[in-house]
């Protein structure tokens, strides 16, 4: 599936073969920043094109979308899925110049799986952290948990499939072999690694989400807001895991995309001296005087 002109180059050579990205630029009006997405499929399947809709979207309201191809497991086991992100990020941004963008307005957004990948280059060295996350329904940590029986007579419950636990973390069994020690999950769960210097995040996802509860966005956006960090949570009634994929949830989500990157990224200066002009105290002092 493809949406738009794009141009595919190759970002990174690990020894499994040359991993791509497809680039969405924007024709008129850009941003000089850049968005790559991240594709879901539990690490297992899924493909940079299932997220052409997303780029395109971006890059016509100015930012370059970037949809971008990572090793699944059957090809490499965790964390060379956040090695390719953190290739990835680096590749725009020594490219940036001739991508007309600004290498400090690199963002980071993904779906699902992806949007845990997102998250994860949230936690590495500060300096190599994307301006801003875009997280659509994602996985935000991990518990341990032994895999399902194969063959099992129980039907899988109608919501979550994943049984999340308090903090909204999913079974280890999706990302890691059995086994797995603690100190592991912990370093690949953004929920538990979150500090005060993580990016702002906008957070997406569905009442009805079927693989994912929106516990999990709802337990990370309170850990987000309880360090500091600039955080959007936008949950929408009688949807699904992948909702975005409907064109008229695709527009109302990157409009608040937009919106979000705008306020964090792209205009902050002017945007944060807006807020204090009208923020609830200011406008008392306004009346008062």
């Amino acid at each position: 599936m493809s949406d738009g002109p794009f141009t595919t180059v190759s970002y990174s050579q690990p020894g499994t073969g040359d991993l791509s990205l497809d680039l969405f630029r924007p024709e008129i009006n850009s941003r000089h920043c850049a968005v790559l997405i991240f594709h879901g499929g539990g690490w297992r399947a899924g493909a940079k094109e299932t997220v052409h809709h997303q780029a395109a979207a971006l890059a016509a309201e100015g930012f370059t979308g970037v949809a971008v191809q990572y090793r699944l497991l059957d090809t490499a086991p965790w964390p060379a899925q956040l090695a390719d992100t953190r290739d990835a990020l680096s590749w725009v941004r020594a490219n940036a110049a001739e991508l007309c963008i600004d290498p400090a307005r690199v963002v980071a957004q993904g779906h699902s799986a992806g949007a845990h990948l997102a998250l994860m280059v949230g936690t590495i060295a500060k300096e190599e952290r994307p301006a801003a996350i875009v997280a659509y329904y994602p996985a935000t940590g991990f518990y341990a948990a032994e895999p399902p029986k194969p063959g099992g007579a129980e039907a899988p419950p109608a919501r979550p499939s994943l049984e999340l636990d308090a903090q909204g973390r999913i079974p280890s069994w999706m990302l890691f072999p059995p086994g797995t020690d603690d100190a592991e999950l912990t370093a690949a769960s953004p929920i538990l690694l979150a500090d005060a210097a993580f990016p702002p995040t906008i957070l997406f996802h569905a009442t009805r989400d079927s693989v994912i509860g929106p516990e999990a966005s709802i337990a990370l956006h309170r850990r987000l807001s309880s360090l500091g960090v600039p955080a959007d949570l936008h949950v929408y009634a009688a949807r699904d895991h992948g909702f975005d994929l409907a064109p008229s949830m695709l527009a109302a989500t990157v409009r608040a995309t937009k919106s979000f990157l705008e306020r964090t990224v792209t205009n902050r200066p002017e945007l944060d001296e807006e807020a204090d002009q009208f923020s609830f105290l200011r406008l008392l002092q306004t009346q008062a005087g």
